[in-house]
């Protein structure tokens, strides 16, 4: 059965060439951020956690993300189906520019190709399972270009303390970062 909401079909769409997919490998783990945006949003992260625990996502109020210039780029993902699949909650600005479309509440399996949503969900599953951040590079195709991005899992306890949720953000680097409007890397 084919779930359908306006506009958008509830299953696998190959889509339009203007949309990004990622390219093989798809992911390259960092051992740490890269970016000073990325930096100052784990410190953040850092800053926000309790000892010994995981910090609330109500920690991560907009004026926070603003301050380390990661507003545009910040994400919020939380599990569906006990973690077999994952949506985006909150999508940046600047993220949905490289998605090329909104991708609020939409889940990986229907916003992803097949083989980046297996990815994604189990990258993400993984964060969850050890409590520890991920940092990764991933490259990419959009349109007419090819880019890189920075991007960042780090968990936190969904707002009532029931799950853990994601929150993180991605930082289109070099071309791509100009191509966004964006001044500098990540």
């Amino acid at each position: 059965m084919t779930n359908e909401a306006p506009g958008k079909r509830w299953g696998f769409i190959d889509r339009a060439p203007a949309r990004s997919k990622l390219i093989d490998p798809m992911f390259e783990e960092l051992a740490a951020p890269v970016g000073p945006k990325a930096r100052a949003l784990f410190d953040l992260w850092r800053e926000v956690s309790p000892p010994g625990d995981l910090p609330n996502r109500t920690a991560f109020t907009f004026e926070r993300i603003q301050e380390c210039g990661s507003m545009g780029y910040f994400f919020v993902i939380e599990p569906m189906d006990g973690g077999r699949d994952w949506r985006y909650r909150l999508v940046g600005s600047r993220i949905t520019w490289l998605f090329g479309e909104d991708t609020t509440n939409v889940p990986f399996t229907v916003h992803f190709y097949p083989d980046e949503a297996e990815q994604c969900i189990a990258l993400s599953n993984s964060v969850v399972r050890t409590r520890v951040p991920l940092f990764l590079r991933a490259r990419f195709v959009s349109g007419n270009f090819s880019g890189e991005l920075e991007t960042m899992s780090l968990p936190v306890h969904s707002p009532d303390n029931s799950e853990l949720w994601l929150v993180g953000a991605s930082y289109p680097t070099g071309e791509a970062a100009r191509l966004a409007g964006i001044q500098g890397d990540g």
